[in-house]
C-alpha cells in the first residue's frame, strides 16, 4: 500500500505538469479526499477493494488533470485530506504550512532557505553553527580524523584521488 500500489497513497500529475501528493489511507482522510476531489463515494469502488485500485487511479489520475497544482493546493488547504501540492525546493520555503511551522531557515552561507534541523526540540532546538564547507574544503580535516598521517595525505592529494579547493 505504501509503495505507490494504492491510489490513495500516490502522486498526481496536474493540468499545468506539476503534482500533487495523496497519503489518505485512514477513511475519514479518504472521505475528505473523495470531497476535495468533488467524487461520489457511492459510485466508487471500497477503497479497500485492491482488485479496483488500476481503475481508481485512473479516475484520481482524470481528476487532477482538470486542474493545476495550486488550484487544488487551494482545494486541499485547511482539510484533512492529506493532500498536499509537491513543491520545489525553491517553493516549499513560502509554503504557508512549512511557514507556521517554521519549516526552514535562513541559510548561514547563502542568500537562501534550507530545511531547519529537525526534529525541533524545546531545549535545543537546532541550527546550523556555522556555514558549510565548500566542496573540498575539509579534505586534509577529514582526512587525518580517520588517522591518515601528513604524509599520507599529501600522496592522496597529489595523486588526485579526493577534490580540494584548488582542483574545483
Amino acid at each position: 500500500m505504501l509503495d505507490g500500489g494504492a491510489p490513495f497513497y500516490a502522486t498526481y500529475e496536474c493540468k499545468c505538469g506539476n503534482y500533487f501528493s495523496v497519503g489518505s489511507i485512514e477513511p475519514q482522510f479518504y472521505k475528505a479526499l473523495l470531497q476535495g476531489l468533488e467524487l461520489d463515494a457511492s459510485k466508487l469502488p471500497s477503497q479497500s477493494e485492491k482488485t479496483q485500485w488500476d481503475y481508481m487511479r485512473e479516475v484520481f489520475k482524470t481528476t487532477f488533470m482538470k486542474k493545476t497544482r495550486d488550484e487544488w493546493t487551494k482545494v486541499f488547504d485547511g482539510t484533512d485530506a492529506c493532500a498536499f501540492p509537491i513543491l520545489s525546493i525553491n517553493e516549499a520555503h513560502q509554503y504557508s504550512h512549512n511557514v507556521k511551522r517554521g519549516t526552514f531557515v535562513q541559510s548561514a552561507d547563502t542568500d537562501g532557505m534550507e530545511p531547519r534541523p529537525a526534529p525541533v526540540l524545546s531545549r535545543t532546538p537546532g541550527f546550523n553553527p556555522r556555514p558549510s564547507p565548500s566542496s573540498g574544503e575539509d579534505v586534509e580535516t577529514v582526512l587525518r580524523e580517520y588517522g591518515f598521517s601528513d604524509s599520507k595525505i599529501k600522496e592522496i592529494i597529489a595523486s588526485k584521488i579526493v577534490a580540494t579547493p584548488s582542483r574545483l
